[in-house]
């Protein structure tokens, strides 16, 4: 049973902290058991590559089983790959997206966003060493791509009176790609239906959980940061640490993210909510630097093969993977019953 249906049953659609506390354990359970899995059976999910191709016919066959309008949006691109004596060669791909949809009646749209492919080696000195076939990415993507298929699950039987858009996306390790081939296949009607996008990535290794508005359209208009602020209240009165980018570095202001999928959706005009774990308060303030942990040399998991895995990232960080389930998925469902129009505002 989903937690729309338990909370129906019960009668507590206004009730969310103690409610949300009890009701999103099978979920983050499921969040979890995802992460595994796609990292686990799909390592080296280089844009373009075989395995990229196979995880999403994956996310197509397990969000289709929810109930949700489901298709795969195949894109062309490219990346330059340096060799060690300097000598760049232009490579050209094909990857994908995979978009699944739940109707609604107000002709408004939410997008939750997750990339899952990994890294790509660019460089012939970093082959072994930074992305690769070995590349497991548990942190970088499996984790945002964990909790948004347990988002769906969980919402995929809610009355939503706008539309729902749940969206893996191929080609964010060469530059955003895949959200921005999506937002190329939309007219500019469409784009205007869309009133807020949702990006889950990278939830483990951070010391923190942060949730951040976009950059361009929180300058553009206070109210864009509306999400942000509501998912920061939902953290406090369920008692998680989770906080927003304090502005320690002048090129990321205070309360924003950036440097992932919803870069694209902030350039584009549509208000956004950036999900992630890291710690803006290290290195240089620009939120690349993502734990004071010891054991993990530079502060940072991201496209290293040798940390970012099942066997290391669990054993430095127990408990991790449960943890930043569950802490995401009671901030963040609620969050959507109430901008999805399935319940008030408490």
């Amino acid at each position: 049973m989903t937690l729309h249906k338990i909370l129906a049953v019960l009668g507590v659609l206004s009730c969310w902290s103690p409610c949300m506390a009890a009701d999103t354990s099978q979920a983050a359970e499921r969040a979890a058991r995802e992460m595994r899995y796609i990292a686990s059976q799909f390592p080296g999910r280089l844009a373009g590559a075989e395995r990229e191709f196979a995880a999403a016919e994956y996310l197509h066959i397990q969000l289709s089983s929810m109930g949700y309008q489901t298709q795969t949006q195949a894109f062309d691109t490219e990346y330059s790959y340096v060799f060690a004596n300097n000598v760049r060669q232009r490579r050209l791909l094909q990857s994908r997206n995979v978009v699944a949809t739940k109707p609604g009646v107000s002709g408004k749209v939410i997008v939750i966003g997750a990339h899952f492919d990994t890294a790509t080696t660019l460089h012939e000195v970093h082959e072994g060493v930074f992305g690769g076939e070995q590349l497991q990415g548990l942190d970088d993507n499996a984790s945002g791509v964990g909790v948004m298929l347990a988002l769906a699950r969980e919402l995929a039987d809610a009355p939503v009176q706008h539309t729902l858009k749940f969206v893996a996306f191929g080609a964010k390790e060469l530059g955003l790609k895949g959200s921005q081939a999506y937002l190329e296949q939309l007219s500019a009607t469409e784009r205007s239906q869309i009133m807020l996008m949702v990006n889950l990535d990278s939830l483990l290794t951070g010391d923190v959980l942060y949730f951040n508005a976009g950059k361009r359209t929180l300058a553009a208009n206070p109210a864009a940061g509306a999400a942000r602020d509501r998912a920061l209240a939902l953290a406090a009165a369920l008692g998680i640490d989770a906080r927003s980018n304090p502005g320690l570095h002048p090129d990321y202001p205070a309360g924003t993210g950036c440097c992932s999928d919803q870069e694209s959706f902030d350039k584009a005009g549509i208000p956004v909510l950036a999900v992630e774990a890291t710690n803006w308060s290290l290195g240089k303030g620009d939120g690349y630097t993502q734990t004071a942990l010891p054991d993990i040399p530079g502060g940072s998991s991201w496209h290293r093969p040798d940390i970012d895995n099942l066997q290391r990232l669990p054993q430095l960080l127990p408990g991790r993977l449960e943890q930043r389930a569950s802490d995401s998925l009671r901030i963040l469902l609620p969050l959507l019953l109430e901008t999805s129009g399935a319940r008030p505002a408490p």
